[in-house]
């Protein structure tokens, strides 16, 4: 018979093996429940930045704790401004946004970095807004705002943060974009890269081999070579890091393309990056990982490169009509403007690419 069925009470067990009900999570679902749910200084710990390749939308993450309470935020920044605050009752949600179904970058970032680059976001967002409250008043009148307490989340973040009040000063109207902040360099290895002219039907490509320790400036260099191009042309890198380019004051928002290598924007097989080269778009590939080469080699291509003289595409089209019929007249003006003299549109020379790389080193 047990203690209880004889009327008598049981032994207590001790406090360290009593079971404790599980806490509630949080409710963060109404903005106006946020300023009760963090007191005295807020830490900032955890903080990260991320993206998904060949997208502009970038998402800062952070732990936010003061006391024995923790919550996650996630700044949601497409293009230049804010565009979504939300907090996570499990800290851990906030840096899982973009993970799930999507190839994101990733990359740590200090207090300070966190701070300074939700204020530039925030502050990009507010003067959007007072622009068109002041320019285009009957916009705000059309529809209804998807994230109307927007502002508030804003102002309770700034607060929590340790910003100061958002002040309407005088600034340029098109602030640079947030670029993603770099990973440290990785150790180096062998990087196949497959790179083709966005234009023509008919694809002109090469396939090289480099290491991934080659600077963006360097790859310029290498990619020149290998498609017999001057390599003090104007030339521009997109890659999920944002741009970089030979002259960083070219585009709002690059960086210099010889502060950055190659592994720092691409580290896997898939990654991509968008390069320049005038007015001329390539696509490059990242094909697969291999043993760390002595030197840039190419291993494959087709067709030549356009001649200098064709600015676009139309001008090499127009070269490429006038190479069927070069005896006429008026294609010879046009093969001479264009630089055709010479010219054959199928020819490629993989020793002839390989002897032009060597010459780099």
């Amino acid at each position: 018979m047990s203690p209880v069925s004889r009327g008598r009470k049981p032994a207590e067990r001790p406090k360290h093996q009593r079971s404790r009900p599980a806490r509630p999570l949080l409710d963060v679902s109404r903005v106006e429940r946020w300023p009760k749910l963090l007191h005295g200084p807020v830490e900032l710990s955890g903080c990260v930045v991320q993206g998904q390749v060949d997208q502009d939308l970038v998402v800062l993450a952070a732990t936010l704790t003061a006391g024995k309470r923790s919550v996650g935020v996630e700044v949601v920044v497409n293009g230049r401004e804010v565009d979504v605050i939300e907090l996570h009752p499990l800290p851990e949600d906030a840096q899982a946004v973009l993970r799930n179904g999507f190839e994101v970058v990733e990359a740590p970032l200090s207090p300070e970095e966190f701070r300074s680059q939700v204020e530039a976001a925030l502050n990009v967002k507010a003067d959007s807004v007072a622009w068109i409250r002041e320019r285009i008043p009957d916009l705000l009148k059309v529809g209804r705002d998807p994230r109307p307490d927007l502002p508030e989340r804003a102002a309770q973040l700034r607060r929590w943060l340790g910003l100061p009040d958002y002040d309407p000063l005088p600034r340029i109207p098109s602030a640079d974009p947030l670029p993603l902040v770099l990973p440290s360099p990785v150790p180096a290895m062998g990087l196949w890269l497959a790179v083709a002219l966005a234009e023509p039907e008919d694809a002109i490509w090469r396939r090289v081999e480099v290491r991934s320790d080659v600077t963006l400036a360097g790859l310029h260099r290498i990619l020149a070579a290998a498609f017999d191009r001057d390599e003090r042309e104007y030339h521009r890198f997109e890659t999920p890091y944002g741009g970089f380019s030979v002259d960083a004051q070219s585009c709002d928002g690059d960086r210099f393309d010889d502060e950055v290598t190659l592994g720092q924007v691409v580290t896997s097989p898939g990654h991509r990056l968008v390069y320049e080269a005038e007015s001329w778009r390539h696509w490059i590939r990242v094909e697969r990982l291999v043993g760390l080469p002595e030197a840039p080699s190419c291993l494959g291509g087709e067709r030549a490169a356009p001649p200098p003289e064709c600015d676009d595409m139309s001008s090499y089209e127009t070269l490429l009509d006038a190479l069927r019929e070069p005896d006429d007249e008026d294609n010879e003006e046009l093969i001479e403007e264009f630089g055709g003299h010479g010219f054959d549109p199928e020819w490629f020379d993989r020793e002839v690419v390989n002897e032009r790389l060597a010459r780099l080193n």
